[in-house]
């Protein structure tokens, strides 16, 4: 079932995933986790994932999970904000993938490999997946660095990470 279809079944009281998805139905998904200057970077986050035409999906203590219908949209929505916030940086993560939803949230592994990709960040890094990377190949503005293939907890096999430039 598509993210769409989803959005379209629940209640009004739900968060708007509408048109959160791309043409094939993948999701972009960004978790960034603040250091102490949490409520400074809470602002900030919502600013810049609205002028994405992202969503702030949810936020628990300094980490905040946000959506977006283009991997280009959400790569871009990370750089600004580490460009922003580089006083105070941020650990990002950003993947794009099939994710499984009901009213309020996404659930699934891709939600579970972006926040893991996030954690493994370091501040004013930006971490992204291989999908992600591919997703936004065709953009030459976009430079990647290997940073090999991680384990993570409650993941199977290796998964690639690649670190996106900023600044």
């Amino acid at each position: 079932m598509s993210i769409d279809a989803v959005a379209a079944a629940v209640g009004e009281e739900s968060v708007d995933f509408a048109g959160m998805s791309s043409p094939d139905g993948a999701v972009t998904l960004l978790v960034a986790e603040a250091g102490d200057e949490a409520a400074t970077h809470t602002a900030v986050l919502e600013r810049v994932v609205g002028q994405h035409d992202g969503q702030v999906v949810k936020s628990a203590g300094a980490a905040s999970m946000c959506s977006f219908a283009s991997a280009h949209a959400g790569l871009r929505c990370a750089i600004d904000l580490q460009r922003e916030l580089a006083p105070q940086p941020l650990r990002v993560g950003v993947h794009s993938g099939f994710v499984m939803a009901d009213a309020t949230d996404f659930y699934g592994r891709n939600v579970v490999l972006v926040a893991r990709i996030a954690d493994h960040a370091e501040p004013g890094e930006i971490l992204v997946s291989a999908p992600l990377r591919e997703y936004t190949a065709s953009d030459p503005t976009f430079e990647f660095e290997p940073r090999g293939e991680h384990y993570f907890k409650g993941l199977h096999g290796e998964h690639p990470v690649f670190a996106a430039a900023w600044s």
